[in-house]
């Protein structure tokens, strides 16, 4: 998707050339968000009144079945640990290829210590691209198929617990929002995991893209999930109060944050 091209800190292995990236995570978010609340797709019917082929067309519309996100909880996750091993095998050895041009990739430090195991593990390739360098792999699984997933499966148990209890809990909504102003803000001031270490000084192997693809969304959305069935019901009062210092927290959260990527990226800025 389009997005503001940013460059991200110097790579060592370049000659201090900073890469290009496309930050298009937040418009990501938002279009996950508009596909899921539109909460219907169309139903097509085939008809072989006419031809041998069949002739399709829209007869009705239902609701997105989010809650299958709940009952195949446990599918979903093994599918994705597996995902994120065939991932990390194909970085691993792809990190021995040749670039297009015929040079060497850039490595990681900490993941080209020639111990296959450790390597495969903590990560071999530091940016490994695709589409001729357009596809970063390890920027966009860094924030946006765990993050956005994590949101989306906490819409998902929301939609549960209505269907079960005939309405979704104030603690359910408070941590699907709550959560989900999370998840808006990392996609939002996304240019800033540019500097972080995950970024500039770790690979991207098995260690990020399991952590990225399987432990965020599926850890994080037991909360919710936990809440279908064991919800608490509580007054207005602890709510409040576990507002009140979720603002609080995410403020010194953010402000600290954004002080250490001002800084990383111009140890000048005070």
């Amino acid at each position: 998707l389009p997005g503001e091209v940013v460059e991200g800190t110097p790579v060592a292995g370049l000659g201090g050339k900073k890469l290009s990236y496309c930050m298009s995570g937040h418009l990501q978010f938002w279009l996950s968000l508009a596909a899921i609340a539109g909460y219907f797709y169309p139903v097509l019917s085939a008809s072989t009144a006419t031809t041998s082929e069949g002739v399709y067309s829209i007869t009705s519309f239902a609701k997105i079945p989010l809650e299958k996100l709940y009952d195949n909880y446990t599918g979903l996750i093994t599918a994705s640990c597996l995902f994120s091993t065939v991932l990390s095998v194909y970085l691993y050895i792809s990190s021995f290829w040749k670039t297009s041009s015929g040079e060497n990739k850039v490595l990681a430090h900490g993941g080209n210590t020639g111990n296959h195991f450790y390597d495969f593990f903590i990560g071999r390739e530091l940016n490994p691209r695709l589409f001729g360098g357009l596809l970063d792999l390890k920027v966009f699984c860094e924030l946006r198929p765990g993050l956005i997933g994590w949101a989306v499966l906490n819409f998902a148990m929301a939609q549960k617990q209505h269907m079960k209890h005939g309405s979704v809990s104030m603690s359910m909504a408070l941590v699907a929002i709550s959560q989900g102003l999370y998840v808006w803000d990392a996609l939002y001031a996304e240019r800033a995991i540019l500097s972080t270490m995950d970024i500039t000084t770790d690979g991207f192997g098995y260690m990020l893209a399991f952590g990225d693809l399987a432990w965020v969304p599926f850890i994080y959305s037991l909360q919710a999930r936990y809440l279908v069935d064991h919800d608490p019901h509580m007054s207005t009062g602890p709510l409040c109060a576990i507002m009140a210092i979720q603002v609080i927290g995410y403020y010194i959260f953010r402000s600290a944050n954004s002080e250490k990527d001002c800084f990383r990226r111009d140890p000048t800025n005070s």
